[in-house]
């Protein structure tokens, strides 16, 4: 057999961020280059004009024969990262953060049941994308998918749910029946200790749900506990307050520290008027930001009591106690998001919208236009985001051979622009015999005619060398 066919028989791969080969079949499934690894295929449904600088920040969710995890993707749709999931392990709410002053990368992984609880973990990456810390929670809690974000303090807070039983008559529900008290927990994210703790039962009546004498109060059980309040973000309020934001309330709420509801927003006992610019439905994603406005999500739906749903921003007045719409974020499409879902207010005056339970995220400009859209292909994320970041995952390029083809990927790695392809009869005769632009976390190369010996290079758009991968010999 000539040595060029011998290299087009195998696909010999060279694992990321370390020296070792290993040789397997070329009909592995997924990434020549990462055997097994296969990412979700993004679609920009309206290309990118005159977007915010960053990348785009999605967990794509597990899907029928498909494998979920966190994504980076550029203004292409590009897969920049990938980190994929176990089977049955899904991630949401992946973006970056600030620990100890770095940049890192945080997400929630774990198991999602059918009401949409989780169980699972909070995991915190490094700029080059290694794992430097996992939280749980405490008290024999387990942490849930709505919330994970890190303060200044070096804390974090996350939402869990505990399943408790309790006397439902009030809501139309049994007297012995079971309910599903929402937590929030502030974590010390060094020792991983408990510093703050809130339950929702101890401050908000199963009154104040929507779901009250509604099933599933009417019927619940310790298998079907009543889901009241639903608790799903949390985040540092102004004078060490706490906001959080309950789905199954309707309402939005400021905490002080010692746990009492300092105001409450929305459709439970709103302390703002008028009910017009208030009035929301199973809401997510609540913040306060400078010049006392508040962002929120209004899905609007399950079951559907708007139109569509509706990103919102509020201009509030805390000596008159009232709240004025200035903003909305409204697709063209009128999308109407079930559940989940997140508004994220940009430097220049647009927002970046993760639309939950609809499978796009969209990029709107400061007038409302949209200016990006992108399409996931299963599942959803939960949230998304437009962020900037500058990892770097260190080590060389991998690379492989299959197919009559070289295929090149460097995963995390950003600002390549173009492969090279360097083939030759032997390590000291190689040549540049190729070049071709970046296509994502995989680029795909033709193998030159009679190679005996394969490398790869990466190049910047300026044309600087980036790294150049282990050689591939026949």
């Amino acid at each position: 057999m000539r040595p060029a066919a011998l290299l087009v028989g195998l696909c010999i791969a060279v694992a990321f961020g370390s020296g070792a080969s290993a040789t397997t079949r070329s009909d592995d499934t997924g990434l020549k280059t990462l055997p097994g690894l296969e990412p979700p295929e993004l679609t920009v449904t309206h290309p990118a004009r005159g977007t915010a600088p960053g990348y785009v920040f999605v967990a794509e969710k597990y899907g029928s024969n498909h494998l979920g995890g966190p994504v980076i993707a550029d203004d292409r749709g590009r897969v920049v990262w990938y980190h994929q999931l176990p089977t049955g392990i899904e991630a949401t709410d992946f973006r970056t953060q600030t620990y100890r002053g770095k940049p890192v990368l945080t997400w929630w992984q774990g198991l999602i049941s059918i009401a949409g609880i989780g169980r699972g973990v909070d995991e915190i990456y490094d700029s080059s994308y290694r794992k430097i810390r996992e939280l749980h929670a405490g008290n024999g809690l387990q942490a849930d998918l709505h919330e994970f974000e890190l303060t200044p303090r070096g804390t974090a807070y996350i939402t869990a749910y505990e399943e408790v039983p309790a006397d439902l008559s009030k809501v139309g529900g049994p007297s012995k029946g079971y309910v599903l008290d929402s937590v929030v927990q502030e974590l010390d994210i060094a020792t991983g200790k408990v510093v703050f703790e809130w339950h929702s039962l101890d401050h908000v009546p199963l009154s104040d749900s929507k779901e009250a004498n509604h099933e599933p109060a009417l019927h619940a059980t310790k298998k079907r506990p009543l889901d009241y309040f639903h608790v799903n973000s949390v985040t540092d309020g102004p004078d060490h307050t706490i906001l959080i934001s309950a789905r199954n309330t309707s309402t939005i709420y400021l905490l002080a520290r010692d746990g009492h509801i300092v105001w409450r927003i929305g459709t439970a006992r709103s302390d703002f008027r008028p009910a017009s610019a208030v009035r929301m439905h199973y809401q997510h994603d609540a913040r306060l930001h400078s010049g006392n406005l508040l962002s929120f999500f209004d899905n609007g739906g399950i079951p559907r009591e708007e139109p569509y749903s509706r990103p919102t921003v509020l201009k509030l007045d805390f000596k008159t106690r009232t709240a004025k719409i200035v903003r909305t974020f409204v697709s063209p499409k009128r999308i109407a998001s079930p559940f989940e879902g997140n508004l994220q207010l940009l430097p220049d005056g647009g927002a970046f919208v993760g639309w939950g339970g609809f499978r796009r995220v969209t990029e709107f400009g400061p007038g409302g236009k949209v200016r990006f859209e992108l399409k996931l292909p299963f599942g959803d994320s939960y949230r998304g985001y437009r962020l900037p970041w500058h990892g770097d995952p260190g080590g060389r390029p991998s690379v492989a051979v299959a197919d009559r083809k070289v295929y090149a990927s460097w995963n995390g790695k950003l600002g390549i622009a173009r492969w090279q392809v360097l083939a030759g009869a032997n390590q000291q005769h190689l040549r540049v015999t190729a070049t071709y632009p970046w296509q994502g976390i995989e680029t795909a190369m033709w193998l030159p005619v009679g190679a005996q010996t394969v490398a790869v290079r990466a190049l910047n758009a300026l044309g600087a060398v980036l790294g150049t991968s282990s050689l591939l010999s026949g």
